[in-house]
């Protein structure tokens, strides 16, 4: 195989720390251990680490995961955050990766 056909056919891979989010086989790592996600949670995780150091509200959060024609509220989404933070945190109580920027909402730090 050529350079660009082993590229062609690897898996593209979104890093931050011990985390690897693999967008086209939805899968998520942390460490050597594989995550299973739910969709939702998948899709912020993902939303998130494309769009690093940028500080979401929840309301666009919810509006760009769940979508307008969604029937719940951007509550929804520090659920989710919650979850995630369980799964992808060291210590999910002092978050490092997911970070909650007080009176404005969340950001992916990497």
């Amino acid at each position: 195989m050529t350079g660009a056909e082993e590229k062609k056919g690897k898996t593209e891979q979104i890093v931050v720390g011990d985390v690897v989010i693999e967008p086209r086989t939805w899968k998520v790592w942390k460490k050597d251990r594989e995550l299973k996600l739910p969709n939702r949670e998948f899709e912020l995780l993902r939303f998130l680490a494309e769009n690093p150091n940028i500080v979401f509200s929840k309301e666009e959060l919810f509006e760009k995961i769940w979508g307008y024609d969604y029937i719940s509220d951007a509550a929804t989404v520090s659920v989710h955050i919650n979850r995630l933070r369980e799964k992808i945190e060291d210590d999910a109580r002092n978050p490092k990766i997911i970070e909650t920027v007080w009176g404005a909402g969340y950001r992916l730090n990497a």
